[in-house]
C-alpha cells in the first residue's frame, strides 16, 4: 500500500512537470499552448496589507499672486526628474512644472503650424527624454524637446489618443473605427492597438478589442445618441517597464498580457462575484445626464434597460514597479467618505492586496503617485502628488 501511495505522488508530480504547472499558497500557474495561466484564489495573499496616501504638492490653476497658470487641466505626464506636464485644453498648450511645483514654462500655443495645437489632449514621456503630444482637433503627433523645442509631428488617419507604452523605436496607442451601424439604429465604434514608429507609421497592431457602444434615440422629433450604463468594453493599461499591455473583458475577471511584439503570453484570474445594478445606481446615471432637457432624460429613461449585474472593472493602470491596479465596481461609505476597491497583482500575476481608496489614482511615477482632482469648493481641477505609505 506504502508503494502504491508512493508510486501515485510520483506520478501526480510528473503529469504536473509535463503540464507546465507550478503553486504556492492561494496562487497556481499552468501553461498551454504557449500561454501561462495564472490562476489566484478569491483572497489576497497579503490580506492584511494596505497603503495610505500622504500628499505632499498641490498644484492648482491660480498661484498665491492670483495668476493664472493653467486655465483648463486636463492630462498630464511626469518624467524621470519629477517635472510634470500638464495639457490645457483651454489654451492650447502644455504647462511645465518642476518637481517642486514651480511653473518652468509653456509648450505650444493655438494654431495648426509645426509646433501648435487646436486641441492639446494627451502628453507622454518617452524613454529617450522627448515629449509626445497628442492633437484631438488635428489628429497630428508632435515631437518636442524636453526642453519644449518643437522637433517634427505626423498625422493621424483615425483618431484614438491614449498611449499605452514606449519604446526608443515606436509608441502603443489606441485607433478607433467609426460607421453607421443600420441594426440598431446609431453608430458602432470598433477599436484596434497598434504599435507606430516617430513617423507615423504602423509597424504592428495588437488586434481588435470592444469599445462601448453609444445607444440611439429617434422619436417624439429628437434624435442624439448617449453612453448606455454599465456597457461591456475592453480595459486597458500600459507597463511602461516591461513594454506589456494588459486587456481585462470588463464583464470577466480575466486580465490578458501581451508583450512588445504584441503576442499574447499570460491570462491573470482570480474568482468574482460581479455586483448587483440597484435603483441608487439607476437614479445615478440619470443624473448623469443633468445638462440635458427634462423631456431626453424621460426618453433615456424609457429606452434604457439597466443590466442586472456591473462590469467587474472601470479601469486598470500600472505602477512603476510593474504592479497591476485594478479598479473594481465596489464602493463602500466609511466616516463619511465614498471609498472604491482595487486588487492588485505582482507582475507574476500573483494577487497581492486589496485596498479601499477615497483617492482615485492617475499616474504612478518614482514611488509617487499623481491624481488630478476636482476641489468641492471651487470646482477648480487640481493636480496633487501623494508619497505612498505601505502598511
Amino acid at each position: 500500500m506504502r508503494n502504491y501511495i508512493y508510486a501515485a505522488m510520483i506520478g501526480l508530480l510528473l503529469f504536473s512537470a509535463a503540464c507546465g504547472q507550478k503553486s504556492e499558497r492561494g496562487f497556481s500557474v499552468e501553461t498551454k499552448d504557449g500561454i501561462e495561466y495564472a490562476h489566484n484564489s478569491k483572497t489576497p495573499l497579503h490580506q492584511d496589507a494596505t497603503v495610505v496616501f500622504e500628499e505632499d504638492l498641490s498644484i492648482e490653476p491660480v498661484d498665491e499672486k492670483g495668476n493664472i497658470r493653467i486655465y483648463s487641466p486636463t492630462r498630464f505626464a511626469v518624467d524621470e526628474s519629477g517635472n510634470i506636464f500638464i495639457c490645457d485644453y483651454r489654451d492650447s498648450s502644455v504647462k511645465v512644472f518642476d518637481s517642486h511645483g514651480q511653473f518652468v514654462r509653456t509648450i505650444g500655443r493655438k494654431g495648426s503650424g509645426p509646433g501648435e495645437f487646436e486641441t492639446v489632449g494627451r502628453v507622454y514621456c518617452l524613454p529617450d527624454g522627448k515629449l509626445m503630444m497628442l492633437d484631438l482637433g488635428l489628429r497630428r503627433g508632435s515631437l518636442f524637446s524636453n526642453e519644449g523645442r518643437f522637433i517634427s509631428s505626423h498625422k493621424f488617419l483615425r483618431p484614438g489618443y491614449n498611449v499605452f507604452f514606449s519604446t526608443e523605436s515606436f509608441y502603443v496607442r489606441e485607433e478607433t473605427v467609426v460607421e453607421m451601424d443600420k441594426t440598431p439604429k446609431g453608430w458602432k465604434t470598433t477599436l484596434f492597438i497598434k504599435a507606430y514608429d516617430y513617423k507615423g507609421e504602423e509597424i504592428f497592431s495588437y488586434g481588435e478589442f470592444k469599445e462601448s457602444q453609444s445607444a440611439f434615440i429617434d422619436e417624439e422629433g429628437r434624435r442624439f445618441t448617449y453612453t448606455r450604463p454599465y456597457d461591456v468594453e475592453s480595459v486597458l493599461a500600459g507597463d511602461q517597464k516591461n513594454k506589456w499591455l494588459y486587456h481585462c473583458l470588463s464583464d470577466q475577471y480575466i486580465i490578458e498580457v501581451f508583450d512588445h511584439e504584441g503576442r499574447l503570453f499570460r491570462k491573470i484570474d482570480r474568482p468574482y462575484n460581479r455586483i448587483p445594478v440597484t435603483e441608487q445606481d439607476k437614479k445615478r446615471y440619470l443624473e448623469g445626464f443633468h445638462a440635458s432637457s427634462e423631456r431626453d432624460v424621460a426618453l433615456i429613461e424609457k429606452n434604457t434597460e439597466m443590466p442586472k449585474l456591473k462590469p467587474v472593472c472601470e479601469r486598470m493602470l500600472v505602477d512603476d514597479e510593474g504592479r497591476v491596479w485594478v479598479e473594481l465596481n465596489e464602493k463602500k461609505e466609511e466616516n463619511g467618505q465614498t471609498l472604491t476597491a482595487y486588487d492588485i497583482f505582482d507582475e507574476y500575476g500573483r494577487y497581492l492586496y486589496k485596498i479601499w481608496s477615497e483617492i482615485s489614482p492617475g499616474l504612478f511615477r518614482n514611488g509617487r503617485m499623481y491624481s488630478m482632482e476636482r476641489d468641492e469648493e471651487t470646482g477648480d481641477r487640481i493636480l496633487k502628488r501623494y508619497r505612498m505609505i505601505w502598511k
